[in-house]
């Protein structure tokens, strides 16, 4: 894991009292998940705190509370280990309902490190309430400020002190590393996201348990494999059904799918017992529209018996229930033994590096040459013809071929289609792509994973029994051509739908 030389302020407290919010007020990003619920921060984040020219690292923790669950028990070692290697300890209470017995039992937890402690009374929202100060001054901490996290008042006011108390650096370079591979750990609850994650670290980062729904923030961690650096993000699990999902997991899934804008590998973590899902296709399809590149990776390994026969469904299954990730390369590892954990690394890399390659003129005229040969006549109208090709993007890869006639050019979807899946299986596998042509008065619309975004439905799982078509668009259903896509069975394994 690579270490970050700032100096590091760590926010403390029991849970509800707005550390989140303060985090997020600090750091200038709604990088922290708020909520009435108390608890709803577990796995602790980090984010960059900009003050007077100077940078801090600021660290935001699950609440400190007592109780004998899993989830508690690591929430607290995490908070103890930070209260250690902290610079200064940002103590948050909550001015509205005063001193409590948890404030009072963590008091004489951070007391022996009082030096380093700035008490914070959060939530007096007006001067009203700066009346709270004196019943947490009896506490004797000598650094205390009243402030409200949620509107920004007097917070300029607890930077003053912070940075009095520990001084500050110069900002560092905050821009990315070109060579960067910034990957999203995405899927369903509980297929081993956050131990893969702590795998890669070399340490329990994240806290793992088997109560579904565990990890709630994304969190960002970076470390070096073969001189290459990687930012991974650990994401919440998404579920196929949003229409139950209540706030607090729509919140986690807009997280996640602000973590996907922010990588350039989504790495689809599915559960090798459990078969292919329809929780796996959702959020397959999440990573679809986003346009990231993909990797499949099998994980739990470990307790597959019949690697072979498991392995081939995987191989088979994979691209016919999600056709817009059939370019997606598949690597089976496992978290917990750490097997294969090489190859799944080498392959995000180069899975990375494709999604960010460019092409000379000459060569993708030449590629698109040999695809168009191999399937020369269009759907309606006359033969394919262009001149030339080029790409005029990156991240995903986008490419654009002129016809070779001054004439109106109109490719169907079946021939753009093909073009793309001929681009995305070949010549830069793993990656999305997007193909479009262009002549005279008209431009073709860009064709990407699944067909004309806008016109064709994507191909893939259907909730009702009756079979997707194809919607020709200059005519309805079944119209010039519409053919019916294979709509997979729905099986039930141990109350899991599993696809075939």
């Amino acid at each position: 894991m690579i270490k970050d030389p700032r100096l590091t302020i760590v926010v403390v407290g029991r849970p509800n009292v707005g550390k989140s919010t303060l985090f997020n007020r600090l750091t200038e990003k709604r990088r922290a998940i708020t909520s009435p619920i108390a608890g709803t921060t577990r796995d602790w984040i980090e984010g960059i705190c900009h003050w007077n020219g100077r940078a801090y690292r600021v660290i935001d923790t699950g609440g400190y509370a007592p109780g004998s669950e899993d989830v508690l028990s690591s929430v607290r070692a995490q908070v103890e280990a930070w209260l250690e290697k902290a610079d200064a300890v940002l103590w948050v209470v909550d001015a509205g309902e005063g001193l409590t017995a948890q404030d009072q039992a963590f008091a004489r937890l951070l007391r022996p490190r009082s030096s380093r402690v700035v008490l914070a009374v959060n939530k007096a929202d007006d001067a009203g309430r700066d009346g709270a100060f004196a019943d947490f001054a009896s506490l004797g901490f000598s650094r205390l400020v009243t402030i409200s996290a949620t509107h920004g008042r007097r917070v300029n006011v607890l930077l003053e002190e912070i940075e009095n108390l520990i001084g500050g650096d110069l900002p560092g370079d905050d821009a990315a590393d070109p060579d960067e591979v910034a990957v999203s750990l995405v899927g369903r609850p509980n297929v081993g996201k956050s131990s893969l994650a702590n795998r890669l670290l070399g340490e329990e980062r994240m806290i793992v348990s088997a109560v579904p729904g565990t990890t709630r923030d994304t969190v960002d961690t970076r470390f070096a494999w073969n001189g290459r650096p990687f930012r991974v993000v650990d994401t919440a699990g998404l579920r196929a059904k949003k229409s139950r999902a209540d706030n607090l997991e729509n919140l986690t899934r807009l997280m996640t799918e602000r973590a996907l804008d922010r990588s350039d590998v989504a790495l689809l973590l599915v559960d090798a017992g459990e078969g292919l899902t329809e929780g796996d296709v959702a959020v397959g399809r999440l990573i679809d529209e986003k346009r990231r590149a993909c990797v499949l990776g099998v994980n739990k390994w470990d307790l597959v018996t019949d690697h072979a026969p498991t392995a081939k469904y995987y191989r088979d299954r994979a691209p016919e229930g999600m056709p817009f990730l059939s370019h997606s390369p598949i690597v089976f590892f496992s978290a917990k033994t750490g097997h294969h954990i090489e190859d799944l690394l080498a392959k995000l890399a180069a899975t990375r590096d494709e999604y960010h390659r460019r092409f000379d003129d000459e060569e993708l005229t030449a590629f698109f040459w040999k695809t168009v040969q191999e399937r020369p006549y269009n759907q309606r109208g006359p033969q394919v013809r262009f001149s030339t090709a080029r790409q005029v993007a990156v991240a995903p890869q986008r490419s654009c071929f002129e016809p070779a006639s001054s004439r109106r050019t109109s490719i169907s979807p079946t021939s753009g289609g093909w073009i793309t899946c001929s681009g995305r299986n070949t010549a830069w596998p793993g990656c999305p792509s997007i193909s479009s042509s262009s002549g005279g008065n008209h431009e073709r619309r860009a064709v990407g994973f699944g067909g004309v975004r806008g016109r064709v439905p994507a191909h893939g799982v259907s909730d009702g029994a009756r079979p997707q078509r194809h919607r020709h668009p200059h005519g309805g259903v079944g119209q010039r051509g519409g053919r019916p896509t294979r709509v997979p069975i729905h099986k039930k394994n141990n109350g899991v739908t599993t696809l075939w």
